[in-house]
């Protein structure tokens, strides 16, 4: 049996405890735990097999959105902006959930078009 009181241990756990919780803000300010949409390159709807079978444009009002599908708003109102799938509320470029890794156009549009509400 060890000579030490069991006291220290636990003390010792909980500094440990403390310092990785203390740490998660630091890392957070210093910007290692998220990413910027700047930061994410832009969806190519050439290149990317997930938006060509989306129909994926960069402008929306150079497609044909189809209002009968679309029930929330009228075909000419439909949005990156306005999507439910978008994940930032600004900026030209923002992530999408459908495009993981990728920014989409905030002007843009694809057939998985869905009325955010709070938009």
């Amino acid at each position: 049996m060890s000579d030490k009181p069991i006291n220290t241990s636990r003390r010792d756990a909980v500094k440990l405890m403390l310092g990785g919780f203390a740490a998660v803000p630091v890392i957070n300010l210093v910007g290692l735990g998220t990413a910027r949409a700047e930061d994410l390159p832009h969806v190519d709807a050439a290149t990317n097999p997930i938006a060509q079978s989306l129909h994926y444009v960069e402008d929306a009002n150079v497609s044909e959105r189809n209002p009968v599908t679309k029930t929330e708003l009228p075909g000419a109102e439909q949005f990156c902006h306005n999507c439910q799938f978008v994940q930032a509320d600004s900026g030209t470029w923002r992530p999408c959930t459908l495009f993981p890794g990728y920014a989409v156009n905030e002007n843009g549009w694809c057939l998985s078009w869905a009325h955010n509400p709070a938009a």
